[in-house]
């Protein structure tokens, strides 16, 4: 993925999990994933894959496509 792609894509989560009043620890419970590994997904330091994205699309009751929409 395209490094401007990567970081929009890390601030969309980081924002939809901060505006739902949400942890970091309580997303990446609900993905299956450690606390660290979601920090790492936020910060862009590795990239999510579509299942991930399909998990997130559910927890926050959004389409996959809304949360890539513009990026």
């Amino acid at each position: 993925m395209a490094v401007y792609r990567q970081l929009a894509l890390c601030s969309r989560l980081r924002r939809m999990r901060t505006e739902t009043d949400r942890t970091q620890k309580e997303v990446a419970s609900y993905m299956g994933i450690s606390q660290a590994a979601y920090s790492r997904l936020e910060k862009g330091e590795i990239e999510i894959t579509l299942q991930k994205l399909f998990v997130l699309a559910e927890l926050y009751s959004i389409s996959v496509e809304k949360i890539v929409s513009g990026i």
